[in-house]
């Protein structure tokens, strides 16, 4: 696959499921592990009273997305682990989660989970989909026990395929209180 090719196949990735967090224009996002800011750089315009925190432990990648991101006053990229930067408790009205955790442990997970609930809201939703095939991704049951069990109700979500990924769990889960 030539490159264009890749990045335009990328593109249409990212703006579908953009498309699908659907923010009202006012509320503060978490992108929690956004690589190069192909997510936040189609939610940033939508997000015209609000702002959008990326997060990304690479610095490259982190440098990518600032660089995409100049062109908006709402966002700010940060590099670094979620559970040591220095964002506040509860200040966050969603937060985006794609293809990130089942790249790390499930001690990391458990404790990205805890520390991302306690970034939302009450009420807040955390918008999530992560890769189910076996060769790459974790069982479904997996990802719904994570937030569950951190504190988060299912409000919907849809098992699909991604062209190339594969099978995907989409869903939308919602701060408890």
């Amino acid at each position: 696959m030539c490159w264009s090719t890749e990045l335009s196949l990328l593109g249409s990735l990212y703006r579908r499921y953009a498309e699908t967090i659907d923010p009202d224009g006012d509320e503060a996002v978490l992108e929690f592990d956004g690589g190069s800011g192909g997510i936040g750089e189609r939610l940033a315009p939508r997000l015209r009273e609000g702002w959008l925190t990326c997060v990304d432990i690479s610095p490259p990648m982190v440098r990518i997305a600032a660089q995409r991101m100049e062109k908006y006053d709402n966002v700010r990229c940060l590099v670094g682990r979620i559970e040591d930067l220095a964002l506040r408790e509860g200040s966050f009205d969603t937060v985006v989660i794609r293809n990130a955790l089942h790249d790390v442990t499930e001690a990391e997970r458990v404790s990205i989970a805890i520390e991302l609930l306690c970034m939302l809201k009450p009420g807040g939703k955390l918008c999530l989909r992560e890769p189910t095939k076996p060769s790459y991704g974790l069982p479904l049951c997996v990802y719904r026990a994570l937030l569950t069990e951190a504190g988060l109700s299912e409000v919907r979500f849809r098992e699909h395929k991604v062209f190339p990924i594969g099978p995907v769990f989409a869903a939308v889960f919602v701060k408890r209180g």
